[in-house]
């Protein structure tokens, strides 16, 4: 039986629309069974942040620049740290109040999240400003774990700043701390639209010499989109990336329908291969009908195959190139047959457990009033996360079916 992926996809679609229009009514089935309850979690993280008050009201105030937060005391989960530097950071997030931070510690500060601690210096707070139900980059970040896909700590935290909730936040490792000093590498990048390098950062030790040959693998990658086919390109791109990686991460784009994905990823050189390998980043936009850009290029090309953005180059040949298109949908079957039921259904409900305590603090939750979406309560959470673990099992399963019948 052949199989119409697009076709399947908006029965899916409006079969949800129907379900909650209909006094929300699930399925009785295994996957509409999330136990979204209070599971005794209490506030792991808790950030207090003493500062003067024209600065931080004038930061607050400010919309799309880049400034410090000069505070004169900071604590961390009861246990003040020494000098900091503080500053906004992020793009689309700098024109809300709630800013997201970039910390530079003397002294590390101790964070918690289950079972795991993580003693860092540096590290990002981010608002979520945009994030809807303050949940995508927890479920993201839960699933891409899962296909070892990603490994930086992150955990949910409470900001305080003059003994005022700044609202939801999460602590994140940074990137390049996480590359250049957890993993040895010598050279990270993060890269922007049409292939550019938006910023670069190289460890210590690295001479000139070696950036220049590390910015020339990434520049040869592009380069041999248009030069190379088949295996031959397969051959050659595996010398400079890993590219089972970099496909799993176009599988778990696609299946989470990440609508902004092109610049949001770092790519970091590991030292033993000498090769690139990338860091997932920014998945507030989650679940989203089309991606942001390329929108008209991606119907004409994409037709019913299973890939979500066209935006980069490297991307539009993966997809082009029947050799390479094939290895993607292995990658993606690898995905899928790893994210099963039983542990998204673990994700969302933890998703949930972590969420509850922020949530059930009025002077927390309050503080969604400066973000772009502005109700959130338990009730909305419940009711979006049951949604969208409905949408994820059931195309996850199309999805299976599909690959299995087109892999050759």
């Amino acid at each position: 039986m052949k199989l119409n992926l697009r076709y399947s996809l908006i029965v899916i679609f409006f079969s949800f629309i129907f379900n909650s229009n209909s006094g929300g009514q699930q399925n009785q089935t295994d996957m509409s069974e999330l136990d979204l309850t209070d599971k005794g979690l209490k506030i792991e993280n808790r950030i207090d942040l003493t500062a003067e008050a024209s600065n931080y009201e004038n930061v607050r105030a400010l919309t799309g620049e880049k400034v410090q937060l000069k505070a004169s005391s900071v604590i961390i989960n009861g246990s003040k740290v020494g000098q900091v530097e503080i500053s906004t950071r992020g793009q689309s997030t700098l024109f809300f109040p709630r800013k997201s931070l970039s910390f530079d510690l003397e002294s590390a500060g101790e964070f918690r999240h289950g079972d795991k601690k993580e003693s860092l210096k540096k590290f990002n707070l981010i608002s979520l400003s945009m994030d809807r139900n303050y949940s995508c980059n927890r479920l993201a970040f839960g699933m891409m774990e899962e296909i070892k896909l990603f490994d930086l700590f992150y955990a949910y935290c409470d900001l305080r700043i003059n003994g005022k909730s700044e609202g939801i936040y999460l602590v994140i490792e940074k990137p390049e701390e996480w590359a250049l000093k957890k993993k040895n590498s010598p050279f990270l990048i993060n890269r922007g639209y049409n292939n550019n390098i938006d910023k670069l950062k190289a460890a210590r030790e690295t001479n000139k010499q070696d950036i220049r040959t590390y910015k020339q693998y990434f520049n040869e990658i592009y380069r041999s989109v248009n030069r190379y086919d088949g295996e031959e390109l397969y051959e050659y791109l595996s010398v400079r990336l890993d590219l089972e990686e970099y496909m799993k991460w176009l599988s778990f784009n696609f299946l989470v329908r990440n609508g902004d994905y092109t610049d949001e990823v770092y790519f970091y050189i590991d030292p033993g291969k000498r090769r690139y390998n990338i860091i997932p980043w920014d998945y507030d936009d989650l679940f989203s009908a089309l991606p942001h850009e390329g929108r008209e290029e991606n119907r004409k090309e994409l037709g019913d195959k299973p890939f979500f953005s066209l935006e980069d180059a490297l991307d539009r040949k993966i997809v082009s190139d029947p050799v390479l298109y094939n290895k993607y949908l292995i990658s993606l079957k690898e995905v899928l047959t790893t994210l099963t039921v039983e542990k998204l259904k673990n994700i969302f409900e933890m998703t949930y457990a972590e969420l509850y305590p922020y949530y059930s603090d009025y002077e927390i939750i309050g503080q969604v009033k400066y973000d772009l979406h502005k109700n959130a309560d338990l009730e909305i959470l419940g009711r979006d996360l049951r949604t969208i673990y409905m949408q994820l099992v059931a195309s996850r399963q199309i999805y299976l079916n599909y690959v299995e019948e087109k892999i050759r």
